[in-house]
């Protein structure tokens, strides 16, 4: 695997879809199961911010993903795995 220098913006990026992503997770823990759901016992409040939190992950997703460093990136997949290696690091 090659060695990449990332901007600080990009490493920012890629730990607040970590962020966004750990915030998902959160919030779909908290909800009734998939059978009490289906059973209507999911309140709009749970289902506001459910929506909320995805969408915050995708806004977080995309501007990784259109981040202008993956231009000069020689092999865009060694590169993501190598960026989330360094923003866990």
């Amino acid at each position: 695997m090659a060695d990449y220098e990332f901007p600080d913006d990009l490493l920012a990026a890629q730990r607040a879809y970590y962020t966004a992503d750990a915030r998902v997770q959160e919030v779909t823990d908290a909800l009734p199961s998939s059978q009490e759901i289906l059973e209507g016992f999911m309140t709009d409040e749970q289902r506001a911010e459910l929506a909320e939190v995805r969408e915050a992950r995708l806004q977080a997703l995309e501007a990784l993903n259109n981040h202008p460093w993956w231009a000069t990136a020689d092999n865009r997949h060694a590169a993501w795995m190598a960026l989330q290696k360094a923003a866990k690091g």
